[in-house]
């Protein structure tokens, strides 16, 4: 309201040189009201895509009450370091326009003078104590719309919920790292899960309280336990009697069965319900399939491999109500995993599935070019930036946006050469905005 009156005593003052009553201005302060309201459209939900769900129920409250649209604010603060900052260029021989960024974005304190913006209107309700947010909204605007920055938004969203800048934001793409023989974690990420394989079901060892066990075949058996009722019968013996003596594991995966003439998913579904039937006196114990990596067991190909097999896994799943979830395994050592083959369609469907998925095999991140070509596919308009930022491979940004979300995943590098790359391999998971359930569980006991 003070807003509006402001305007009023502005028309008079300086457009009309009036004097005026309280009743003219009482008038002339509803009408800039009114023209506000009609002016003013509502935020677009379409608008928000990679915002936190509370700060988009922050900025249609303020809309609700407020008829302010906080979204239409910072795209013209963004707009107005656009046009201050961005120069146009043409190649008239490839008929390319350029939009070259001189504005240093990122990792900065104050972007987009966001310190004053804020002290000009922290005297407004719905702006105070929300400097952080009202920065992210800009940040949105800037990285998507101005210069084609997706790699930087779940980085920066991160480094924002770390720093306290924000309130309104909760963490997400939380990984539960866990341990695995001869890897050493870097010092500030601490975890207590093992992670044990056998091919029988027998554990040798005590593997601690917290550990995940995984089923693999081995030349003896291969993968009769789903094939055979007898074999099926002595890995589920073997299992309990494990269990009793060192209690369950948090997730039990084994891998995709292979794929063998006169074998097909409806044998694979009898047996494997068998199997869940007798695991569930283990009540907090989570089973996963592993897809099979199709190029790493000499050229035996599996019944789940490619992101349409995971597609199919899933409806079943559902269909017959089972428990069963997915271990995804994005491991890449002879650069030919099938699921990184089409890195779009492996996010875009990955990323409907989310709560299908319960934890990730993964050894290196690839770069596969810069994942603004997901985003962006216009050919004749290049964005560059001055001070050539480090960018994402396509495979991590998609790795990124499957991810978000606030559930906790089991992070397994057992496939990672040694402890600098998987050091390596954390720094890029890092940059593409992920947590380790260690930090998370270390920033609420700091707050609290």
């Amino acid at each position: 309201p003070e807003d509006y009156k402001k305007v009023a005593e502005y028309v008079c003052k300086d457009k009309l040189n009036l004097s005026p009553s309280d009743e003219f201005l009482n008038n002339i302060t509803a009408m800039a009201k009114e023209y506000c309201d009609t002016r003013t459209d509502k935020p677009s939900l379409s608008d928000m895509k990679e915002i936190d769900n509370l700060i988009i129920d922050w900025v249609l409250d303020v809309y609700r009450n407020f008829h302010v649209n906080l979204l239409e604010y910072a795209q013209n603060v963004s707009y107005s370091f656009y046009d201050r900052y961005i120069q146009m260029e043409y190649d008239g021989s490839t008929e390319t326009h350029y939009s070259i960024n001189k504005y240093d974005y990122r990792y900065q304190n104050n972007p987009f003078n966001i310190n004053d913006i804020y002290e000009r209107n922290k005297h407004r309700e719905f702006v105070f104590d929300h400097k952080g947010e009202l920065e992210m909204l800009i940040m949105y605007y800037w990285l998507f719309e101005d210069v084609k920055d997706p790699d930087y938004w779940s980085e920066y969203v991160t480094l924002c919920i770390a720093n306290e800048r924000v309130n309104l934001a909760s963490q997400k793409r939380i990984l539960k790292p866990v341990s695995v023989s001869g890897l050493d974690y870097p010092s500030e990420i601490t975890t207590n899960i093992k992670f044990i394989d056998t091919a029988n079901g027998i554990l040798k060892e005590n593997p601690g309280a917290n550990y995940i066990l995984c089923i693999t075949y081995d030349k003896m058996n291969d993968d009769a336990m789903w094939k055979n009722k007898d074999a099926l019968d002595i890995m589920i013996s073997n299992l309990h009697v494990s269990f009793k003596a060192f209690g369950a594991p948090e997730l039990l995966e084994f891998i995709s069965p292979y794929s063998t003439p006169g074998y097909n998913e409806e044998a694979f579904f009898n047996k494997y319900q068998l199997f869940e039937k007798s695991m569930r006196r283990y009540n907090k114990m989570k089973i996963a399939i592993i897809n099979g990596y199709t190029k790493s067991n000499k050229g035996k190909s599996y019944l789940y491999s490619t992101v349409e097999d995971i597609v199919r896994l899933r409806n079943t799943c559902k269909e017959m109500k089972l428990q069963l979830k997915l271990a995804v395994d994005l491991t890449d050592r002879s650069g030919k995993n099938s699921l990184k083959s089409n890195i779009e369609d492996m996010v875009n469907t990955l990323a409907t599935m989310r709560n299908f998925i319960v934890g990730l095999h993964i050894n290196d991140i690839s770069s596969w070019g810069r994942n603004s070509h997901i985003y962006e596919n216009d050919k004749r308009h290049e964005y560059i930036n001055t001070m050539d930022y480090p960018s994402l491979s396509m495979f991590m940004a998609g790795l990124s946006s499957v991810l978000q979300d606030s559930r906790s995943r089991y992070f397994i590098p057992n496939y990672v050469k040694n402890s600098d790359a998987l050091e390596i391999l954390i720094d890029t998971l890092y940059r593409g905005g992920c947590y380790f359930e260690s930090e998370v569980i270390n920033l609420e006991e700091e707050r609290n």
